[in-house]
């Protein structure tokens, strides 16, 4: 399924592959509508967790969604997995276009990307930061762990509850013009990081320029543009 977050008319930046387990949301959507709908995908899917489990799943997500949203994110998907030892566990993968309002309409691309990953270091002294190099092209990559603090309302509760993430972001200057695309993907489940890794990579190496359905394409899994 091809799947747009771009304006019609307009020509995307990228695109890149979603494997399964992978669901987008409808950043236009009614909120109530789609925390039901929510419900109802995690009901099915993991029938045998329990309602806690299923609440905090449910809230963390709709939470995450609404902060992205806040922030101009073009797209927002979540994982729901089950990892080795039947554990059940999620993620959240957004993707923001970044676009400088004046300047040259060309960029030095590694230039961008190694200042990205300078000015992350200073930001974040205890993240891992570095460039790596994908076949879209350079880009900077930073992990990190933060604490958050999720309003205790929204599970009924007075105080704040807080939660670890941590937090995977690829800063990848754009082949089209100035600007970059920030894909930030976050989970609190630390003690599976290593196989989040392994389904970030496939995600990172899938981004392109090329328009999906060509000779390359798999129909089995999800097409999206950027």
């Amino acid at each position: 399924m091809t799947t747009t977050t771009v304006a019609p008319g307009d020509i995307p930046d990228l695109w890149f592959e979603l494997p399964p387990g992978f669901l987008e949301f409808d950043l236009y959507e009614d909120p109530e509508t789609r925390v039901l709908r929510m419900v109802d995908a995690v009901d099915g899917l993991f029938a045998d967790a329990t309602a806690e489990q299923k609440l905090s799943m449910v809230v963390s997500s709709e939470y995450i969604l609404q902060t992205m949203i806040t922030r101009g994110v073009e797209h927002v998907s979540s994982c729901l997995l089950r990892m080795p030892g039947d554990k059940l566990s999620q993620g959240t993968l957004f993707v923001m276009i970044e676009r400088p309002e004046a300047g040259p309409q060309s960029q030095d691309r590694k230039g961008s990307a190694t200042r990205t990953a300078v000015q992350w270091r200073e930001m974040y002294p205890d993240a891992e930061v570095g460039l790596v190099m994908l076949p879209y092209g350079i880009s900077a990559l930073c992990i990190r762990d933060q604490e958050l603090l999720i309003p205790g309302v929204l599970f009924g509760l007075d105080d704040p509850v807080p939660a670890t993430v941590r937090q995977v972001q690829f800063n990848v200057p754009l082949k089209t013009g100035p600007g970059s695309a920030l894909f930030v993907f976050m989970t609190q489940d630390i003690e599976h990081w290593d196989e989040y890794l392994d389904l970030l990579s496939g995600i990172m190496k899938s981004v392109s320029t090329e328009e999906p359905g060509g000779a390359n394409f798999s129909g089995a899994v999800e097409r999206q543009t950027g």
